[in-house]
């Protein structure tokens, strides 16, 4: 939602939109007009997790719109019903991932057919869900998302722990097994003989921590490994900048946003070969691609980065470039603007 309010004041700004509403399902209406990203003269009203409310809302209460951007899939059939209504003249939808790949419900099908257009957040999603629900590749527009560009700065005092320093930053939930954790473990145990100063800094809280701290200890690399739990906005910045890799071999990453926020500060990314993530990778260049489960893979990888820092730091360099170069906030402010004003992206 953050990004969609700076692509409605850009379209306020310049005349691309002479008025911009916003409804959300989860928040309540005075957090969506308390958040300083919310422009000021956007009509904002939270359903405060009521579908019920939602839809009722958008009947009957919320002025009739030209376009209408939908956040989620589940959201997709109400759009479709408002246009119907005569509520919407023509509606996008966003998908942001693995919600995507897969056959859809049938009403969830029809409503990305009926649309103007859909919008995925990677060429993979893209390929996807045309393919499960077999619908034209042509109403599909792929729009990265970009780097958080607030201005933080790093917590002057917050380090990371050892010498050669890798990061992970994410939930650490049994459902995100998928992420590939324990293939960083593994790989910490094949390096530690000739790579004794490693060292791997997981931030983020979740349920599967216990057992995760438990795997690193019958691993023998629990004194390796130190589980930070959720950092401070000023913390987390100066984590990506103090590491010297980012890894996070996921299986089914949607984009993987936190490899732009390690990639802006010049570091070198390790991700799964899988789902959104070569969207943002460019293997050899700006980081590496492994295949999921290939643990001698991404210990070869990491051995890499960590015995040459000179090829690591042009690879960073590779990839500060990138994301300058595709995935900032003007980019996809500009690419939202394109389909708002009916131009081809």
């Amino acid at each position: 939602m953050l990004r969609l309010t700076e692509v409605m004041q850009d379209a306020l700004n310049n005349g691309a939109a002479t008025d911009a509403s916003c409804i959300c399902l989860n928040d309540t209406t005075e957090s969506l007009r308390s958040h300083p990203a919310m422009p000021p003269q956007v009509n904002t009203w939270g359903a405060q997790r009521s579908k019920v409310g939602l839809i009722a809302h958008a009947l009957f209460k919320m002025p009739s719109q030209d376009v209408l951007f939908v956040g989620h899939i589940g959201l997709s059939p109400v759009a479709y019903w408002l246009q119907k209504f005569g509520k919407v003249g023509r509606y996008y939808v966003i998908l942001h991932g693995i919600e995507a790949w897969q056959r859809v419900n049938l009403t969830e099908r029809k409503a990305l057919l009926a649309a103007g257009g859909i919008v995925a957040t990677t060429s993979f999603t893209a390929r996807e869900c045309a393919r499960y629900n077999a619908i034209p590749p042509s109403k599909f527009h792929v729009i990265p998302l970009c780097a958080d560009e607030s201005n933080i700065a790093p917590s002057p005092s917050f380090k990371l722990n050892g010498e050669f320093k890798l990061l992970c930053v994410a939930r650490q939930d049994a459902s995100e097994k998928y992420k590939g954790f324990e293939q960083i473990f593994q790989a910490l145990a094949q390096l530690q003989a000739n790579l004794p100063s490693i060292h791997l800094n997981m931030v983020g809280t979740g349920n599967d921590q216990v057992r995760l701290k438990s795997v690193t200890n019958k691993l023998g690399v629990g004194q390796q490994v130190t589980f930070w739990g959720a950092l401070s906005d000023e913390d987390l910045v100066a984590a990506y900048r103090d590491c010297d890799v980012y890894v996070m071999p996921s299986a089914k990453e949607g984009f993987g946003i936190v490899f732009l926020e390690a990639m802006r500060w010049g570091k070198p990314c390790i991700g799964g070969n899988h789902g959104g993530t070569p969207d943002v990778i460019e293997h050899g260049k700006s980081g590496y691609l492994v295949e999921y489960g290939n643990v001698d893979a991404l210990a070869n990888h990491i051995a890499q980065l960590a015995f040459d820092p000179s090829f690591r730091l042009a690879m960073g360099e590779n990839g500060r470039l990138t994301v300058a170069r595709k995935f900032t906030k003007s980019h996809f402010i500009e690419r939202y603007i394109a389909l708002l004003t009916q131009r081809i992206v």
